[in-house]
């Protein structure tokens, strides 16, 4: 992780978190102030050592004897130790070695399961042989065998190759995953601490925060350690996921990575399994597994399509023939490595493989699954039960050698080279499919090996943004601040990672609009394909112009209001009412369902439909799904254009943040005819000009915007993150987000002095952003810009008595004391 320190030293990470995490205090640990969420991490590690010398311990094979020490559940340990000694007394639940409940078996002695006869006890000879190598192979001392000793990086050799296939015994394993792996490694050679990033993760308003504390007790329901929020490893879990969150913002939180920290920590302490975790998102598998379109996945899924039609063929046939889609089982193999799918015992074996090999190991197992259940789903007739067995296949597998014999058999010929090739051919038609490509795949040369790091994932592309190299020359202050303006990286991996950025774009683009049309049938009409023609670019400001002209004067009722007199207009909450007359400030008269009336004017909000109809898909205050979509996902997405090939600062050491340079670039704008723009802003502010859209151009509407949001932000103290979510959020409002980003790339000088050439805003590549954020130029959105401030209690809302006061002004029934 070469930038590691950078991502943690300057990159700020107050992500969007939802609405909950502003004004309610969390009942669990995961909303604790950073410092009590850091000692409760540190008073872990301290009582460890004396957890394990006075607690009880399991027997050898018995109940918890398999699980790291650490994990033991000290109150279910000394349960069963009264139970041994009162021979009368039954377990209220047995339990594995692993800590998994076991259901009591009273059926026939072949309908029991095998794995449960066979204790989990380690071999002492086995153990033998592997101190022995590692101690007379590994050991970069002549002094007694300590893993202080051990080589950080085991080398790969067939004799240790031929030993892992054997398995590694129990008690080394999770020191020898780690140099297996590589985890070791990164975990010295990592510039900033597990303790760090726990510290810093427990901070930030995560987006991802919720959904994974509603997954802790999903994880493993079945076993001990994780089944309570009170369970030995549930805070160890969400601190593993919490900082992988943190570590790695563009992947965030997936399930499946949950499944596998919950295995990895039943066997190791938790800042190795972190280190493990992050070996296996950055260098066991490829770039993408766990992102949001999980692109990484999808493309291994064509792959194992692929050796399925060469390695079996007859099952090949059986599946076209029912036509059967084995990626919507296997890719939960492939998600978990097989965590959530195959008993403990023999998940142990195969990721013993797995750390040596790597992610062949993925398509070897699951051929040799495949295999041996070939046979039996030949004889299957229809499509439910071939589904059914594919889906019980890993379930049932009971003698893990006779797995692995099987899976070197049928697969061996199978190599990393072949799985590469198929992975960049698919990843191509994939990413085509997804419009991040252009052209037939098929001609496309070999790419380079994809690179994941912490901070840039590199996806596989083809279509390649051609940067003109602008030099200029540049003043001494520049230098200092920025740094060299025209030092680049490999212009392959800015491509690809150019090219990744769009993919997410798009993709979360098309989940905005997929909101709106399954939520508004009047939006299933609503075109999807961007618009790169030139004549689109000249129709932009030319229905800016003409927004007005469609316009209607509708309200949204902010609360019920009963009808009593037959001149008064009665609504519910969320009614959308017709604005007859405003002509007093009071009271206005509407009309609803047929009805005309009066209400108070404070009891309605005016909705801004300039252009558009009202739809409540685009409305926070009534749909939570479109906040997070939009605070949640696309402005991440935005952002993330946005910081792609910012300069540097050489003397503060990290990224400037975009919200800075769109400051700068709209006063720039403005600046160039300021009279004007000040008196007309005048103009609008005294008499509401700004709301038929006839008087603020694009670049007037951003520069008012920006000053709105710092005047309402700066008084919160909330950081330039949550700034840029509300600018994305007016620009949605207003029907113009595409139309700000050609006003902030036009501004030559000021893009110059903060981005490089080969980035969006520089390059020609900002046109095809503004295509794509085009899109949702045709959907009504009503976001609220303040909604993640925090609410001021001395501005408590008192909409009857306001109503009531209106009333009586209205009749002239008032007093000066109101």
């Amino acid at each position: 992780m070469d930038i590691a320190k950078t991502i943690f030293g300057s990159r700020p990470h107050e992500g969007y978190g939802g609405k909950e995490d502003y004004n309610d205090k969390v009942e669990t640990a995961a909303s604790d102030d950073e410092d009590s969420y850091l000692n409760s991490y540190l008073d872990g590690l301290r009582e460890h050592s004396s957890v394990v010398k006075d607690g009880p311990t399991p027997v050898p094979g018995g109940p918890f004897s398999a699980l790291t020490p650490s994990m033991w559940p000290q109150d279910i340990l000394s349960r069963l130790g009264q139970q041994s000694d009162d021979p009368n007394s039954q377990p209220e639940y047995r339990f594995d070695e692993f800590g998994f409940r076991v259901e009591e078996e009273d059926g026939p002695e072949q309908s029991s399961n095998k794995l449960l006869g066979i204790p989990f006890v380690e071999d002492p000879q086995h153990r033998l042989q592997w101190v022995a190598h590692l101690e007379f192979s590994h050991n970069k001392d002549v002094s007694d065998l300590s893993w202080d000793n051990v080589e950080t990086c085991l080398p790969r050799t067939e004799k240790l190759r031929s030993m892992v296939r054997a398995g590694i015994p129990h008690s080394l394993r999770s020191q020898v995953w780690m140099r297996l792996s590589g985890a070791l490694q990164k975990k010295i050679s990592s510039e900033v601490s597990y303790k760090d990033i726990v510290k810093a993760s427990s901070s930030d308003a995560l987006m991802t925060s919720k959904q994974i504390e509603k997954d802790l007790l999903r994880t493993l329901p079945g076993n001990a350690c994780f089944s309570q929020l009170s369970s030995t490893g549930i805070p160890r879990l969400r601190r593993v996921l919490r900082g992988l969150a943190w570590l790695y913002p563009e992947i965030g939180y997936c399930q499946g990575t949950g499944m596998m920290a919950a295995s990895l920590l039943l066997l190791m302490e938790e800042e190795d399994a972190f280190w493990m975790m992050s070996t296996i998102v950055e260098e066991l598998l490829p770039a993408s597994y766990y992102s949001s379109t999980l692109i990484g996945v999808q493309a291994d899924q064509r792959v194992l399509r692929t050796f399925i039609c060469s390695y079996l063929p007859d099952l090949d046939s059986v599946l076209k023939e029912h036509d059967i889609e084995l990626s919507l089982i296997t890719l939960h193999w492939f998600l978990t490595i097989f965590a959530s799918v195959v008993h403990m015992k023999i998940l142990l074996r195969i990721w013993d493989l797995f750390f040596f090999d790597g992610s062949i190991v993925l398509f070897q197992v699951t051929l040799g699954m495949l295999k041996i259940r070939e046979s039996d789903l030949k004889k299957l007739e229809n499509s439910a039960q071939i589904f059914n067995a594919l889906s019980d296949t890993p379930g049932d597998i009971e003698d893990v050698d006779h797995l692995l014999k099987v899976s070197f058999e049928v697969a061996s010929s199978l190599n990393d080279m072949m799985i590469e090739t198929h992975r960049r051919r698919h990843l191509a038609y994939l990413m085509s499919d997804q419009g991040g490509l252009v052209g037939n795949p098929e001609n496309m040369p070999n790419l380079p090996k994809q690179h994941l790091s912490s901070f840039a994932f590199c996806l596989i592309c083809i279509s390649v943004f051609y940067i003109r190299q602008v030099k200029k020359n540049k003043s001494v202050i520049q230098l200092l601040l920025f740094g060299n303006m025209d030092a680049e990286d490999d212009v392959k991996l800015k491509n690809i990672r150019q090219t990744e950025i769009m993919v997410s774009l798009r993709e979360t683009v098309l989940q905005v609009a997929r909101h709106f049309m399954s939520m508004d049938p009047k939006q299933s009409k609503v075109l999807l394909d961007p618009d790169y023609s030139m004549e689109s670019h000249a129709r932009d400001h030319e229905i800016y112009v003409n927004v007005s002209r469609t316009r209607k004067r509708r309200a949204k009722a902010l609360l019920d209001f009963e009808r009593h007199d037959d001149d008064e207009l009665g609504f519910r909450k969320n009614d959308i009412i017709t604005i007859v007359s405003q002509k007093d400030e009071h009271c206005w008269v509407g009309e609803l369902n047929g009805l005309r009336g009066w209400f108070p004017a404070k009891f309605v909000e005016l909705l801004d439909e300039r252009s558009k109809q009202y739809s409540c898909a685009g409305d926070d205050a009534v749909s939570e799904a479109v906040t997070d979509l939009v605070r949640g996902t696309l402005c991440p997405a935005v952002k993330q254009v946005l910081e792609h090939g910012m300069r540097k600062p050489s003397i503060l050491g990290g990224t400037c943040h975009p919200w800075l340079f769109i400051e700068e670039a709209c006063t720039r704008e403005v600046e160039k005819d300021f009279n004007s723009v000040y008196s007309r802003l005048v103009l609008c502010k005294t008499f509401r000009l700004d709301e038929d859209g006839k008087v603020l151009t694009p670049e007037e509407l951003l520069y008012r915007c920006v000053q709105s949001i710092n005047q309402s932000h700066d008084d919160a103290h909330v950081q330039m993150d949550v700034k840029l979510r509300s600018l994305v959020c007016m620009g949605l409002n207003e029907q113009v987000l595409h139309l700000w980003l050609e006003v902030l790339c036009s501004c030559a000088d000021i893009v110059q002095k903060w981005y490089h050439p080969w980035s969006f805003i520089f390059s020609p590549g900002w046109v095809q952003v503004k295509c794509e954020l085009r899109i949702l130029s045709q959907f009504a959105f009503s976001l609220n810009p303040d909604w993640e401030l925090p609410q001021r209690k001395e501005q408590t809302s008192q909409p009857l008595k306001d109503g009531v006061r209106d009333m009586l002004v209205k009749h002239h029934l008032f007093s000066w004391d109101l």
